[in-house]
């Protein structure tokens, strides 16, 4: 990509990267091995951007100048330019925005913090104004912690925390490092780690009072775990269906479709199971399906959370394709193929030494399918994934870096 990644986050399901020059771009969501534009609706006041987050209901970028972020609601392909604090604020660029649950903060150039409660709509301050050359925020569970920079001469870097249950009051510095800058802080486990121009640091959260811990947002808390997603050619219409091996407070289903696999329409809106701990099946049948076609699954809690299946593509014309991804994978791995007829479907994991560490069995449905493979509880390392189907016609094995 030509121009400099600033920041980057994922946002219901797809990843999106902010840069120094050409705004916002998006990883294509069907082949994810190139990037495209993402800057519709965006002016070159927005050019330039420092960060990107999101919550569950919209993104938020940061520019470098003038207090103006840029604003997209979920399910929207089009950037709302808006301003701060309601006005033009020369010099009031974005340093950094991070997501705590829903709520997202956002530490500005001109020193001042501020607290979205409504999605990145409005904006309200919190704490007092530091000036600064530069910052970063963290969420812990707790608490704000952040980097404030200042050069008198030499590099110094200064570390504040503000508690959220008084996020009218001050920041708290705790910690002064001279001849330092930080590029990025984190916190992992009970650590606040520190990635600056000496070298990487930590420190132990216990040193802090009350402080424990990075927030776990409930954006990572599911209302579904979908087990197959399947589109199957019928003559001139698209059989869409899918199941749920678990729901948890599930509301419905939106069923969306696009023709290029980046701009969405909702088609069709299906109730869901509610609570759940066994297997459900859904299904439902585009009548105006073109050759071709895009689709997802978004499911919806009753909280207005929500979770999207992959993309799969109604490829009626292709037969025995099959794709693996991500490679590396974290914890899940999906695998998309395309099945003659109903089939069962046998999933093989050998690790290195060759022992066979995990089966999967399920039902290949004739057209489209994706599978999902959980290898959460495997040891990093080198696995050979072994895939079946088409009644033992279709054989494939991938080797897969589990990390």
């Amino acid at each position: 990509m030509f121009p400099d990644i600033s920041d980057f986050c994922e946002f219901k399901g797809d990843l999106y990267a902010a840069t120094l020059g050409n705004s916002v771009f998006k990883l294509d969501p069907v082949s994810k091995n190139k990037w495209l534009f993402f800057g519709n609706g965006l002016s070159d006041l927005s050019a330039n951007l420092n960060c990107i987050a999101g919550n569950s209901n919209a993104l938020v970028a940061g520019t470098n100048a003038n207090g103006i972020y840029d604003y997209l609601p979920a399910n929207s392909t089009t950037w709302e330019e808006r301003l701060l604090s309601g006005q033009i604020s020369p010099n009031e660029k974005a340093y950094d925005i991070v997501t705590a649950h829903d709520t997202l903060f956002y530490a500005s150039g001109g020193g001042r913090f501020y607290m979205s409660t409504d999605d990145g709509f409005t904006w309200q301050r919190i704490g007092n104004s530091l000036p600064t050359a530069a910052t970063n925020i963290v969420n812990a569970n707790q608490a704000l912690i952040k980097t404030r920079y200042i050069f008198n001469g030499s590099s110094n870097t200064l570390f504040y925390y503000i508690k959220k249950d008084a996020l009218q009051d001050p920041f708290i510095n705790f910690s002064v490092v001279f001849n330092h800058f930080s590029y990025k802080i984190d916190i992992l486990g009970n650590r606040l780690w520190d990635a600056s121009t000496q070298g990487l640091f930590y420190m132990s959260l216990s040193a802090l009072p009350g402080i424990s811990a990075v927030d776990p947002s409930p954006l990572t808390q599911q209302p579904a775990q979908f087990a197959l997603f399947n589109a199957k050619c019928d003559n001139k219409k698209v059989l869409l269906t899918w199941k749920t091996a678990l729901e948890q407070n599930s509301s419905h289903f939106d069923i969306e479709k696009s023709e290029d696999g980046i701009r969405w329409t909702v088609i069709s809106t299906l109730p869901a199971a509610g609570n759940s701990n066994i297997e459900r099946s859904y299904s439902f049948a585009d009548n105006n399906a073109v050759q071709n076609n895009y689709y997802r699954i978004a499911e919806y809690d009753l909280n207005g959370r929500s979770q999207y299946t992959s993309i799969i593509q109604s490829t009626c014309s292709a037969t025995n394709t099959f794709k693996l991804w991500p490679n590396p994978v974290y914890d899940k791995t999906f695998i998309n193929i395309t099945a003659d007829n109903d089939s069962p479907v046998m999933i093989m994991i050998f690790d290195s030494k060759g022992a066979l560490v995990k089966v999967q069995r399920a039902m290949a449905l004739q057209g489209s399918n994706q599978l999902g493979v959980d290898m959460k509880l495997l040891a990093s390392g080198i696995y050979s994934v072994f895939i079946n189907w088409n009644n033992g016609q279709m054989k494939k094995t991938v080797q897969v870096l589990k990390q």
